[in-house]
């Protein structure tokens, strides 16, 4: 009773597609986040981060970690492999030619539209008012 009770409250589809949605936008503001924290407090990011601390005449003030991480992150954008088309293609089949209206040996179409329609219930017209 208790576990339908929590299966109704979370639908498992709703759970994993915040948690998939999460992890990909965690994956993708890394090096934001990184960058917003070395704006904001540059030198808790020099004090945590940086390698460099050592050696004050470099004045490397935490860029040498940020770049770092940048150089990794490009680094794993591989570009996509070029796939030529014309050795892809295996099978070819003419597609059937589909004509919408049907037409008679003079060229006449034989489609044909009758109107049935009236645009006012009575066939005699309205006569204007009498003053």
């Amino acid at each position: 009773m208790f576990l339908r009770r929590i299966v109704s409250i979370f639908n498992f589809r709703t759970v994993y597609t915040g948690l998939f949605i999460s992890l990909i936008l965690m994956s993708n503001l890394r090096f934001s986040s990184m960058y917003v924290y070395y704006s904001l407090d540059r030198e808790g990011f020099v004090e945590q981060l940086c390698e460099n601390k050592d050696v004050p005449e470099l004045n490397c003030d935490g860029k040498c970690v940020l770049a770092q991480m940048l150089n990794a992150q490009t680094e794993d954008d591989e570009p996509f492999p070029q796939i030529g088309w014309e050795e892809v293609l295996v099978f070819y089949m003419e597609l059937p030619k589909v004509f919408l209206f049907r037409s008679d040996e003079n060229g006449l179409n034989v489609f044909y539209h009758k109107d049935h329609y009236t645009y006012s219930f009575t066939d005699t017209p309205l006569e204007p008012p009498r003053v």
